[in-house]
């Protein structure tokens, strides 16, 4: 696993609702920012992320947002059946 870095600011609650319901981490690079403290399987999905970026680099968001794109033109939601968020999860559910 790539290294990691966890950021948790309760500030970010607020930002993170303006723009996503139900938002809890973003992980950008090597980076984890949460607004609260992660449980271990949360933060499985968050360290999938980190091994993600670190597979794709600097490409990582547009592969991420040419899946979203792939799962909405597939009838699908673009998020949930994103294949970095189906990813993600199933990492966490081996936690």
């Amino acid at each position: 696993m790539p290294p990691y870095r966890l950021h948790v600011r309760p500030a970010l609650r607020l930002l993170g609702r303006l723009l996503l319901r139900n938002w809890l981490a973003i992980t950008l690079g090597r980076q984890i920012w949460a607004w609260r403290a992660l449980t271990d399987a949360e933060l499985a999905h968050e360290l999938a992320h980190v091994a993600q970026w670190a597979r794709y680099g600097p490409a990582f968001p547009f592969v991420y947002a040419l899946a979203s794109l792939r799962a909405r033109r597939a009838g699908k939601r673009w998020y949930e059946d994103n294949r970095f968020e189906v990813e993600a999860r199933d990492a966490a559910k081996r936690q």
